[in-house]
């Protein structure tokens, strides 16, 4: 991912620290980040699908027992 970013931007070509430092920056923002957002989207998502299925198990329990 590194390397995508630091050809676009030009950085790599060159053996300066701000290179270096600035590819390393937009790694750990851009792409930790994007990994993160993503996790936690998927996580979110399991939790709503998990509870859309507790929820119609209890719905098929209490029709089944009508009398609790």
């Amino acid at each position: 991912m590194q390397l995508v970013f630091g050809d676009l931007l030009g950085l790599g070509h060159s053996t300066s620290s701000f290179g270096f430092t600035l590819a390393l920056v937009i790694t750990f923002f851009i792409a930790i980040g994007a990994l993160v957002n993503g996790l936690v989207v998927y996580i979110i998502v399991q939790v709503l699908a998990e509870r859309r299925e507790n929820n119609a198990r209890i719905h098929a329990y209490d029709q089944a027992h009508p009398e609790l």
